[in-house]
């Protein structure tokens, strides 16, 4: 868990103003740490979430065209 950078006795009350920079000065202690992606990994994360979302899509196609064919069978409707 982050540590605050204001210390805060039990039952004593911070304003807007003070929890604001609390939180931000948090925010930015926190992305520091981020370890982000280099451009390359994320080209390639996003080609294979593109690719598999295509895959997905053409599968879910398929299932619902398949159920809709047994079902217009099934029922005889045209």
């Amino acid at each position: 868990m982050a540590e605050t950078t204001a210390a805060i006795q039990p039952g004593e009350k911070q304003g807007l103003k003070t929890k604001s920079f609390t939180f931000f000065s948090d925010v930015s202690r926190e992305m520091r740490k981020v370890s982000w992606p280099k451009r390359e990994e994320l080209q390639d994360a996003t080609v294979i979430t593109l690719v598999l979302c295509l895959i997905l899509a053409a599968f879910t196609f398929g299932i619902d065209k398949l159920f809709e064919t047994v079902i217009r069978g099934i029922f005889n409707i045209f």
